[in-house]
């Protein structure tokens, strides 16, 4: 009797730990605008860009099961490997990610072009107005992998137990792969660019939790600063 009550509550502390408890994380960019790559005061050059909704040409599928490893003795985790974090509901401590990756990311480079003032102006359009630009940014999406692990220390059930004294819950892995495009009003092709990073954290029950997604906007960051010093040395050398 003594042992069936014990796994219960352990079945149940399981359920509980493991649930993101209906935490939404959401996109938002910048992480920090002072990170914003800003080339100087003034625009250097005169021109506008129109930046479009970034195609999408990740793989489509999302790989929730293998969590169940978990559970399997001595192995020692269970992981989620998601190459749309946007239409996954299984995360490492939270059970949805707001994201629109094909327009955020779009938005987020519309926004570090304008911060850099490496151009007079840039903005994010649908398609209606980019005729109304002297160039034209466009994105491919390459990936936004997620991968996320949950330890159980090849204890099954028990192992949350030792993330209550301090063990590791788990890690949460994002990574970013795009490729960028600028093209003049003829579609004369002015600058490519193509990045591929990503980022890693360990988390806690105590600290980190519902930040599984956070590191996209880092990334984005880092990969728009380092675009736009490209694209800056690419035209001052033209």
């Amino acid at each position: 009797m003594k042992n069936a009550l014990t796994l219960s509550v352990l079945s149940v502390l399981v359920t509980v730990l493991l649930s993101g408890c209906g935490a939404t994380a959401k996109f938002v960019y910048p992480d920090d605008i002072h990170n914003l790559t800003r080339l100087q005061a003034t625009p250097v050059y005169s021109q506008t860009v129109a930046v479009l909704p970034f195609d999408d040409s990740r793989a489509n599928s999302n790989n929730s099961g293998s969590i169940y490893l978990f559970l399997v003795p001595l192995f020692p985790y269970g992981y989620y490997d998601n190459n749309r974090p946007d239409a996954a509901r299984s995360f490492v401590s939270i059970d949805e990610f707001n994201f629109n990756p094909s327009e955020d990311l779009a938005k987020a480079a519309a926004m570090s072009l304008r911060r850099s003032n490496l151009f007079k102006d840039a903005f994010f359009t649908f398609g209606g107005e980019k005729n109304q630009a002297d160039y034209v940014l466009s994105g491919n999406i390459i990936s936004t992998e997620y991968k996320g692990r949950i330890f159980s220390y090849g204890l099954t059930f028990v192992g949350p137990v030792f993330w209550l004294f301090g063990a590791p819950e788990g890690t949460s892995t994002n990574k970013l792969a795009l490729n960028l495009t600028l093209r003049d009003k003829q579609n004369n092709l002015i600058w490519e660019y193509t990045t591929d990073k990503s980022d890693y954290m360990v988390q806690w029950i105590y600290y980190r939790k519902g930040y599984d997604a956070q590191m996209y906007s880092k990334l984005m960051e880092q990969a728009m600063n380092e675009a736009i010093l490209d694209l800056s040395n690419k035209l001052r050398n033209k």
